[in-house]
């Protein structure tokens, strides 16, 4: 067991803890040579045991009877390996870790060079790091890649094999980097409303089909973002006022909002259903779908160009392009979606 826990220890790790243990072994025989043979104090051994250790030559203190010499010898030679050992391990961490973050580095641009269809997050602030444990938690098949200047702040929260571009997300060379023209969206959560416009700006240039979510801190930016280009404009400021508002006036009501948006709560879920060409679906009535019977889902709107029918009718009668905002289990979800351009019974 336990060495099985030694060898689940990364190498770095257990040559320092090794070399550490070395050092506190080496000092606690020295001291209690030095207090045995040369009679001297605790500190007075202490300082002889490093003098000796590190090979820097005894000045106003050295040993004076022959076992104190004799042990001095013993101590000098082993000090003198540990020291080397000690550097030696030193040194081959720095290049070994120098030479794994070269290679990790290429491995990364490898991947970040075959991505298409993939999300991309621009910024790592507070609201970008909950943006990554939500996409994290949803457990879903997605190519997500985070563009943050700092690379130490990213690891600190992204797990290591998580995709990155370190670089500055304003940078149009970094876009194009990040394969923009390919991607199917792009979420600027910058704490910049100004960056935030400039990164949708440019992310549009490149690609016009691309879905972009843009933070707004300001409810004037809100339009200007729109405009940029923008499908989806979010001010958590407001959205965090309205929730706490909510929370005062009707708990029950935020709680299930809650639990229906919290992606670890698998067994009720919203999500999005397109309508492809050859769905049977179009044309039939909501009532006559028999979505809930079927399917087990429940339909909570319509998404049609650039309106939504909340609660649709029971004779609204589903169209090619339609988007279909459902709630339900994330099996059942995927059942439809992937039924929904076969035959209906």
């Amino acid at each position: 067991m336990f060495r099985k826990k030694w060898l689940d220890i990364p190498t770095g790790y257990r040559r320092l803890l090794f070399l550490s243990l070395l050092v506190i072994l080496l000092v606690g025989v020295g001291i209690v040579g030095f207090m045995h043979y040369e009679s001297l104090s605790f500190f007075d051994s202490l300082w002889m045991t490093i003098i000796s250790v590190m090979t820097i030559g005894y000045g106003d203190m050295y040993p004076v009877t022959d076992e104190g010499r004799r042990f001095a010898l013993l101590i000098v030679p082993f000090g003198a390996g540990v020291v080397t050992y000690g550097l030696g391990t030193a040194a081959s961490y720095l290049i070994e870790k120098q030479l794994s973050e070269k290679v990790w580095d290429k491995q990364m641009d490898h991947e970040v060079d075959k991505l298409e269809d993939h999300i991309i997050v621009c910024g790592f602030g507070r609201v970008a790091q909950q943006v990554y444990r939500e996409l994290r938690d949803m457990g879903e098949e997605m190519k997500v890649l985070y563009i943050h200047d700092n690379e130490d702040e990213l690891l600190e929260v992204v797990d290591q094999g998580t995709l990155r571009l370190i670089g500055d997300p304003t940078d149009r060379d970094i876009l194009e980097k990040a394969r923009t023209d390919k991607a199917r969206g792009l979420i600027a959560a910058l704490d910049s409303d100004a960056d935030n416009v400039f990164i949708t700006l440019t992310a549009k240039g490149m690609n016009e089909d691309i879905e972009i979510a843009a933070r707004a801190e300001k409810e004037g930016s809100e339009e200007v973002l729109k405009r940029a280009g923008a499908t989806r404009v979010i001010n958590p400021s407001s959205i965090g006022g309205r929730e706490l508002a909510l929370s005062v006036v009707s708990p029950s009501g935020i709680d299930f909002i809650n639990d229906l948006m919290m992606a670890e709560k698998k067994e009720f879920v919203v999500g999005e259903v397109i309508l492809g060409d050859s769905c049977p679906l179009a044309g039939k009535s909501v009532e006559s779908s028999n979505l809930r019977r079927e399917y087990g889902i429940t339909l909570l709107a319509i998404s049609r160009e650039k309106d939504v029918l909340s609660n649709p009718d029971p004779d609204e009668q589903f169209r090619v392009g339609d988007k279909l905002i459902v709630a339900g289990n994330h099996d059942s979800i995927e059942s439809l979606d992937g039924k929904v351009n076969g035959p209906i019974d």
